[in-house]
């Protein structure tokens, strides 16, 4: 039989972490699932991470070499933390940290094809199980999303340590994995004929929609209250894992689109640096349906968006909405190479201005 050629395939599919764990207390037993398997692993990673970390009662197997990333998700220092894992002679690569730390470790495991373990400290983004790293240049601009060729060997999420963190990583996570829906329901409107996997993929980004809309409050009362209970750990389960599975069942169909679109121009505003990135991408949500002209569905999440703390002006994530404020954004949410186009297929600079303009109008009649 002939060899099917690569430009004939119809899915490429990557799906996420091959054995996820959540429990309080998940970290005190790191040693042990990691001892399981391996026998010299390298940690990678933050101040304030590695801080929580040994808070909660972390352990590592004797004679681990703990390093620590610079912040900056760069491909620099990516490359530079690859050489001290060489000269380490690990095994393994231990993530703990927030997602610019394991996006960070990731891309050091794609450089060695290493093995990796990720334990996120806070519940922001879906990084800790997800097959792709967002890298960003020195300024804190994203440059380029660098598929892997597969995702974490465990995922071992403590909610005790993300009931400590600060609320506003939460809220962001959030945020973030509520534009799983309105992302993957966008792109996949306009296929004729889905993939089984598509249909997988949106099921999932619908589960995670339901659940955030209907759980959040609760979610993050426990983490005002600094309690690791059983509402938190469902949130912790749909922000890290589920939310994983959108992408990785439905592979690009399912991956972003408008709401990260803009997220991506955010950040060539350094103003919006003080926001996370699930606040920026929520942000964006609400512009992308600008742009679909969902009104009605942007008349029901501003409530929601109130109540949670995520932004509904541009304002609010960071930035004064000067003109050349919004056509930095433009230039890159709109441009012709950005994947908004899977979901508004006539998006232009000019559209994503005119549609920031009326999300903030919009909002900010809505709380007067």
């Amino acid at each position: 039989m002939a060899t099917t050629e690569a430009s004939a395939v119809t899915m490429d599919v990557r799906p996420g972490a091959h054995q996820y764990i959540r429990a309080n207390g998940a970290v005190k037993h790191l040693a042990e699932y990691i001892a399981k398997d391996y026998r010299q692993p390298c940690v990678i990673t933050g101040e304030a991470s590695w801080e929580a970390f040994q808070e909660a009662g972390g352990t590592l197997p004797d004679g681990t070499e703990v390093l620590h990333y610079d912040g900056t998700v760069t491909y620099r220092n990516m490359d530079e933390l690859t050489e001290k894992v060489l000269d380490a002679e690990a095994d393994v690569i231990v993530a703990i940290g927030g997602g610019r730390l394991l996006d960070t470790a990731k891309g050091v495991h794609h450089n060695m094809n290493l093995p990796i373990v990720t334990v996120p400290t806070i519940a922001a983004t879906c990084a800790a199980s997800s097959s792709v790293v967002i890298v960003y240049d020195e300024n804190g601009k994203r440059i380029a999303g660098m598929p892997l060729r597969h995702g974490a060997e465990l995922v071992v999420a403590d909610p005790t340590i993300i009931a400590a963190a600060p609320e506003r990583y939460l809220v962001g996570g959030i945020g973030d994995t509520l534009a799983k829906w309105y992302e993957a329901e966008g792109i996949q409107r306009h296929l004729t004929d889905p993939e089984p996997a598509d249909a997988l993929g949106l099921a999932a980004a619908k589960v995670t929609r339901d659940f955030l809309v209907r759980e959040s409050g609760e979610a993050l009362a426990s983490v005002r209250n600094g309690v690791a209970d059983e509402k938190l750990g469902h949130m912790v389960d749909v922000i890290v894992h589920i939310a994983s599975c959108v992408g990785g069942f439905a592979g690009t169909n399912g991956r972003v689109s408008g709401a990260h679109a803009v997220h991506n121009g955010l950040t060539a505003c350094p103003e919006t640096h003080v926001s996370t990135h699930g606040q920026k991408v929520a942000y964006g949500i609400l512009v992308q349906l600008a742009a679909q002209n969902e009104w009605d569905e942007f008349d029901r999440l501003l409530p929601i968006y109130r109540e949670i703390g995520l932004p509904c002006t541009f304002a609010e994530v960071g930035a004064e909405p000067t003109d050349e404020n919004l056509w930095k954004v433009a230039v890159i949410a709109g441009g012709p190479e950005s994947f908004f186009r899977g979901a508004v297929h006539d998006i232009t600079e000019q559209k994503v201005v005119d549609c920031i303009r009326a999300v903030d109008a919009r909002a900010s009649k809505a709380s007067r």
